[in-house]
């Protein structure tokens, strides 16, 4: 299969050598990966033109259009700068990776396996991250989802979804549309990779609600869905309660400020039917 790999990356001089020497020791190479500097003004430019001339398929693309550091749109259009540097429908697969990953050298051997099934359109591990003298999950999300850091998709499953959504959520959105186009989504619990900076780790817990918040209102998850998510985090994240009920707040605000919707009216209608079947299951 023809895989592929779009890095974006922004100021990684300590972790970028991870990303790129792991990938060089698969037993699998990429056709292609593309790592897309993102404005960096740290180190990274010069080491990833001595990757460049020493690897002949990584390819560096510059945005010179850099905003300061973000998640969601911005990633995205970092991701998409890549993207338009090749022709996708020379490839099988498009990976999205994360710039701090390291990755274990049987991967891409492995997910090739997993493609093999042509009813799957993403696949993907799982992130792990280093605490207490070891490595161990990076649990963050529910454990049917594939984390935004490591998303795999087969080509002709990330065309029929439109690519990836320009919007803080994409990488919820991308396995609620693709469910809805009836792709499956296989996520490989065995498949360890090494996640080097702890998710929002550079947000602290106030901003990561605020950023919480408007992914339920852009996922379409409606008055109902959107107030229990809000909530339920007071219980698995920290600070306790205090999470949920700021997340809370800020989805209230967003909701009844009437911002238009990002998703297709069918797709959300969907996804609460989806969400609300999987609070009713459990």
């Amino acid at each position: 299969m023809k895989h592929l790999v779009i890095v974006p990356a922004y100021n990684e001089e300590d972790n970028i050598h991870r990303v790129v020497e792991s990938i060089a020791a698969q037993t699998v190479l990429p056709s292609r990966m593309v790592i897309v500097d993102d404005g960096s003004t740290d180190n990274t430019p010069r080491l990833l033109d001595k990757y460049a001339l020493q690897y002949p398929w990584l390819k560096i693309v510059t945005n010179t259009k850099k905003d300061p550091r973000a998640t969601g749109a911005k990633i995205v259009r970092a991701f998409n700068l890549g993207l338009d540097s090749e022709q996708l429908d020379d490839f099988d697969i498009v990976s999205k990776f994360d710039a701090d990953l390291e990755f274990p050298p049987h991967y891409f051997q492995e997910l090739e396996k997993v493609f093999t099934d042509k009813t799957i359109g993403l696949a993907g591990g799982v992130c792990t991250i280093f605490e207490n003298e070891k490595w161990k999950e990076e649990k963050v999300s529910k454990a049917d989802h594939i984390r935004g850091a490591l998303k795999s998709y087969r080509v002709a499953a990330f065309k029929q979804m439109g690519g990836l959504q320009l919007f803080m959520g994409w990488d919820s959105a991308d396995e609620f549309i693709l469910r809805y186009h009836n792709w499956k989504i296989k996520r490989r619990d065995d498949l360890h990779v090494k996640h080097f900076r702890e998710t929002n780790e550079l947000n602290g817990w106030i901003k990561t609600s605020k950023l919480n918040a408007k992914v339920f209102h852009n996922l379409d998850y409606g008055f109902l869905i959107g107030s229990l998510s809000a909530l339920k985090r007071g219980v698995v994240n920290s600070p306790f309660i205090l999470s949920g009920l700021v997340t809370f707040y800020f989805f209230i605000a967003g909701y009844f400020s009437r911002e238009a919707r990002k998703l297709d009216p069918e797709i959300g209608k969907f996804i609460r039917t989806y969400r609300r079947n999987s609070i009713f299951n459990k």
